[in-house]
């Protein structure tokens, strides 16, 4: 676990009176942390900017202790206080990664899902648009591209400091085969890419809204070579499993 993780999730439980729910707490604390700061790396941001600023969208931790303490007093029943704790931790969760991505991880959209929009961020601008195809079942989850791809040019600043880059983004929707399966944690897998200028590297595989039966997604690959007009993307599973996609766009990708 990351230093400023232990460091939240230790004043966090200082807070609270029940020692035996301390630990819980903790462990779901940092497992919040630790995906949230993912999302962030997949963005672009170092290791260390992204648990920063993923602290930081916890608030303050006297204060979110002090609350789940109140909420649920020595008093109540151990395995009630359990449950309470969990649940407002997930509810805190998802407030702070939607201030913070602009999406609700744990509010569920809808049943189905419906392909996202691009680009991922409003904000952000899309230089090119091509197409998407392929995809197919991976661990219990049908991922389909929407059939839309692009290149997009994202900018932002933190702390006084601009940071520039071209992504290739690709929406997707996961799909639950099985109603019971859980939303699935879409960036898990490992992605890979080739293009036709002969560049190959990592294509990251990112979370969007959470749907009762799947949740949307974005294929992006970060910085694609200048160029390149088509990409060949593998999609794989710890079990073996692969998939494949195709992204090809108009005209080749220019120099940042």
């Amino acid at each position: 676990m990351s230093p400023l993780f232990a460091q939240f999730c230790e004043q966090v439980c200082l807070m609270i009176r029940w020692r035996a729910a301390r630990g819980p707490v903790s462990d779901e604390l940092a497992a919040h942390l630790e995906d949230h700061a993912a999302a962030l790396e997949a963005r672009g941001l170092d290791p260390e900017t992204a648990a920063r600023r993923a602290v930081e969208a916890m608030g303050d931790p006297y204060a979110l202790g002090a609350e789940l303490d109140a909420a649920h007093p020595p008093t109540l029943p151990r395995l009630s206080r359990v449950l309470l704790v969990l649940g407002l931790l997930i509810l805190l969760a998802g407030f702070g990664l939607g201030a913070n991505q602009h999406t609700g991880l744990f509010a569920m959209a809808g049943v189905f899902p419906q392909a996202p929009e691009l680009p991922c961020d409003e904000e952000d601008t899309v230089v090119l648009e091509g197409t998407a195809s392929g995809g197919g079942v991976l661990g219990g989850y049908t991922l389909a591209p929407s059939g839309r791809a692009g290149l997009v040019y994202v900018r932002w600043e933190y702390e006084g400091d601009v940071e520039e880059q071209y992504q290739l983004q690709a929406p997707l929707t996961a799909a639950a085969s099985r109603p019971w399966l859980p939303v699935p944690a879409v960036y898990a897998p490992d992605a890979v890419y080739t293009d036709d200028a002969g560049g190959s590297g990592s294509c990251y595989l990112t979370s969007g809204e959470d749907y009762l039966l799947g949740s949307t997604a974005w294929l992006r690959i970060v910085n694609p070579t200048p160029g390149a007009t088509e990409f060949s993307i593998t999609v794989s599973a710890a079990t073996g499993e692969a998939i494949f996609f195709t992204v090809t766009l108009p005209e080749e990708v220019p120099p940042l």
